[in-house]
């Protein structure tokens, strides 16, 4: 049974910068030219070379060099959504930003590179995107999506270093088809580098090795959300549940928890078998574990097998085949062997676990997840045709998105509805509290 399905059954039973960013809130500027936000992450002042690249004759642009603004990574709260809508809980300064947002046309991130993507702190201004987007779900373009809380946005990505070009290109396309817009591209900040590069910018994918069985497993939970509302959280339980039954032990460090980071980076460098599991965060991984990531040395005193578990809450497999795509890229970047990744969507409901009927029907995937560690015990990977089998349908068949758009769709909202009420929320999810 799908998210949607589920929902409807459960249904039927049942400072001086901040003062400068307010003002109009019309999108571009006082003379309705479409308006460029540029965030660039990057240390230092690059406006000449952006400008250069990016800037048009009938274009307000507008750079926001972020390096001077205190922002910290999204933690998966979802209070943005179900309890003050398009208000973001965190008070640091990225409400400036958002409020640049709802002004602007097109978007463009500015960021360094790591392991051929955007470094943590190019990921962390966009993870923090959401609050663009309402609770609400809809069918566009034959995905599952959330609604958009404003208007369409056009992105692209200026990256600095050695970017694998072909990753950052399918990000940039999958964040702006999120957004309702167009992608702007993903363009090298050296013009001369893009030349000279466009052969080498795709970082080797790790490769598959002959599988061997483990004893003790070293899994991280690389959701930034706290470990007592993580999905993840329930997933790794699940998960351990079968290697356990299996006679495999295992240690878990929460990446979420600072405190454990030191703990975590030792057992990742002294162990042969590791295990990240992560849930999609806006395409990609989420930027809280691109910058433990990027703590780590990229030499181990022994080689070890690194595999994933990557999650999200919409069902359809393609939502999360980026993430997958780049994660098969980490390992060799790491100093270890590629293990696979177990994909998996539908998650969204493990959190809502206080509905009798819906605790039904997330035993069936927690358990689903048991049966799974139980074949990782056995195989030492994800690389077998059962996890394959375990995503799911890549798509929703076209019935299902017929009976979303007649009946489901209602519904959900409702139950969204229901959920905001039982958190305390006072406005409409659809809220727009910076007008447009």
């Amino acid at each position: 049974m799908t998210f949607f399905e589920a929902l409807g059954v459960i249904y039927k039973k049942g400072d001086s910068r901040l003062a400068s960013a307010t003002g109009s809130t019309n999108r571009g500027n006082d003379n309705g030219d479409k308006m460029t936000l540029v965030l660039n992450t990057l240390d230092g002042d690059y406006s000449e070379q952006i400008k250069a690249l990016i800037a048009k004759n009938d274009e307000d642009v507008e750079i926001v060099n972020t390096s001077d603004y205190r922002i910290m990574h999204c933690v998966g709260c979802n209070m943005c959504w179900l309890k003050t809508p398009g208000v973001c809980a965190i008070k640091d300064d990225y409400e400036i930003i958002l409020k640049k947002l709802v002004k602007a046309e097109n978007l463009w991130i500015v960021a360094d590179t790591k392991f051929g993507f955007v470094d943590y702190r190019g990921k962390r201004v966009l993870d923090r995107l959401v609050p663009m987007l309402n609770m609400y779900i809809e069918i566009r373009d034959g995905w599952e999506r959330h609604q958009l809380r404003y208007h369409p946005l056009n992105f692209g990505v200026i990256y600095k270093g050695n970017g694998n070009r072909e990753i950052l290109e399918e990000w940039s396309m999958r964040v702006a088809r999120n957004m309702a817009g167009k992608s702007l591209g993903a363009i090298a900040l050296d013009a001369s580098q893009t030349s000279a590069n466009r052969n080498k910018n795709v970082v080797e994918t790790a490769m598959e090795t002959a599988a061997t069985l483990p004893e003790h497993v070293v899994i991280l939970n690389g959701s930034p959300r706290v470990k007592k509302n993580s999905n993840t959280n329930k997933i790794i339980q699940a998960f351990t549940e079968g290697l356990e039954e299996a006679g495999i032990t295992h240690e878990l460090y929460s990446l979420s928890n600072r405190s454990e980071w030191d703990e975590a980076r030792e057992a990742f460098m002294t162990n042969d078998n590791i295990i990240i599991a992560l849930p999609l965060f806006v395409e990609c991984l989420p930027s809280l574990l691109l910058e433990f990531l990027s703590t780590l040395p990229t030499e181990r005193p022994q080689p070890a097998k690194l595999s994933f578990i990557l999650h999200s809450g919409f069902d359809e497999g393609h939502q999360l085949r980026l993430g997958e795509k780049f994660l098969q890229t980490l390992p060799s970047q790491l100093g270890c062997t590629y293990g696979g990744t177990l994909v998996k969507g539908g998650s969204f409901m493990l959190r809502m676990r206080d509905n009798n009927y819906i605790k039904k029907v997330t035993d069936k995937i927690l358990a689903s997840y048991a049966k799974m560690g139980q074949s990782f015990a056995l195989n030492g990977s994800f690389s077998t045709p059962e996890a394959r089998k375990f995503t799911g349908p890549e798509k929703n068949p076209k019935i299902g998105v017929l009976l979303f758009n007649l009946i489901f769709k209602r519904l959900v909202k409702k139950n969204f509805e229901r959920f905001a009420n039982a958190w305390g929320c006072t406005r409409p999810l659809d809220d727009k509290p910076y007008g447009e």
